[in-house]
C-alpha cells in the first residue's frame, strides 16, 4: 500500500513538473500577451498553462510565438520576462 502511495504522488509531481519554460512578451493587448518561446515549447491551441503563476489558456500558436489569455496578462509590457507551465491536467481522477 505504501509503495501505491507514493508511486501516486510521484506520478502527480511529475505530471505537473513537465513543463516549465521562459520566454519574452512581444505584445499584450486586449488580456492576452504574445510571448516568444523556444522552438520545443510544443504548446497547442487551447492549452491550459499558467502565465507567472496565474491560470491562463493558449488562444493561437505561430512559429515561436504563442498568444495567452490570462488575467494577469493587463499586468504584463513588451520585454518582460515571463514563465510559462503547462496547467495540471488531473482528467480522470
Amino acid at each position: 500500500m505504501k509503495k501505491i502511495i507514493i508511486m501516486l504522488a510521484l506520478s502527480v509531481f511529475a505530471a505537473t513538473a513537465a513543463f516549465a519554460a521562459e520566454g519574452k512578451v512581444v505584445s499584450v493587448a486586449d488580456g492576452a500577451a504574445v510571448v516568444e518561446m523556444g522552438a520545443d515549447a510544443g504548446l497547442k491551441k487551447g492549452a491550459g498553462v499558467k502565465l507567472n503563476g496565474k491560470a491562463g489558456k493558449v488562444t493561437a500558436v505561430e512559429g515561436t510565438k504563442v498568444t495567452i489569455k490570462a488575467g494577469n496578462a493587463a499586468e504584463l509590457k513588451a520585454g518582460d520576462k515571463v514563465k510559462v507551465d503547462k496547467a495540471a491536467s488531473m482528467q480522470g481522477c
